[in-house]
């Protein structure tokens, strides 16, 4: 099986989110795929499996090191990466194993992609996560059911970058909550928003850049700052960047690069 490393959401090597892309040639079993995303021990990784009618069409399916999830998005900036930028097709339709339609195709050397826009609603969740996170007097609460989501917004960046959570606290202080992004506006004119993305309760302390996160960011970013297209960054070691353009209620384009850093084969015979 062909393995790929590739960094998503940034145009230079070691930087952004990287995710273990896996072209699969044949069936292999859920525990297979879950092994593999274990011992390549990323953030995510994407199973591709092309279609039998078209070399455009795509099934992916998406683990953690330790479960399966619905949707990543950094996991399919790198899978259509690897098919846009690599096997040299012209454009590429995803359909994850929960039948979610995802399209994607060149911008010039920047890819260009189609991700699902979700609202989020007033939430307050027990004064344990908060203290998990050292936040005394977030701007605004919100919960995006559709992913297990929790938003909170802080003063400023500098707020935001000196997060340092109890990860085991807060794993403890919600069986709902699956994922924590804390987002400041920017106060600068390189970007309209800031975010970073803790994710402890699937395996992940803190997600390096999460497309996932801006398909709520974004709407909710909107309706604050009065735009439809917007520049994000999220703040954590590694960092990346994204252009957003909010289509229609339920559509966001994403626009981002990313790079192959590792091809290589995977033996599981």
């Amino acid at each position: 099986m062909k393995v790929f490393i590739i960094d998503a959401f940034t145009d230079q090597a070691f930087k952004g989110n990287p995710a273990g892309v896996c072209l699969v040639e044949k069936e292999i079993s859920t525990a297979t795929m879950q092994a593999i995303a274990s011992e390549l021990n990323l953030s995510e990784t994407a199973f591709l499996r092309r279609s039998e009618t078209s070399d455009t069409d795509y099934s992916i399916q998406y683990f953690t090191p330790t479960v399966a999830i619905d949707f990543c998005g950094h996991a399919t900036l790198a899978a259509a990466k690897l098919v846009l930028h690599h096997l040299n097709k012209p454009f590429v339709n995803f359909t994850t194993f929960h039948n979610l339609k995802v399209h994607a195709g060149s911008e010039g050397e920047n890819i260009k992609m189609k991700f699902p826009l979700y609202d989020a609603i007033d939430y307050t969740p027990n004064k344990e996560l908060y203290e998990a996170f050292g936040i005394d007097n977030p701007i605004a609460t919100k919960f995006a059911k559709e992913l297990d989501m929790l938003i909170i917004e802080v003063s400023d960046k500098t707020t935001l970058e000196s997060i340092t959570p109890d990860f085991a606290k807060a794993i403890q202080s919600s069986d709902v909550i699956k994922e924590v992004v804390v987002t400041a506006k920017s106060e600068d004119a390189d970007y309209d928003f800031y975010s970073r993305c803790f994710c402890p309760w699937i395996g992940i302390n803190e997600d390096p850049v999460t497309g996932a996160s801006h398909s709520v960011l974004a709407k909710y970013w909107s309706q604050i700052l009065g735009k439809t297209e917007m520049r994000a960054y999220q703040t954590s070691k590694r960092g990346g960047f994204m252009q957003l353009k909010i289509c229609s209620n339920t559509e966001l384009e994403v626009i981002s690069n990313a790079k192959i850093i590792v091809e290589g084969k995977l033996n599981i015979d």
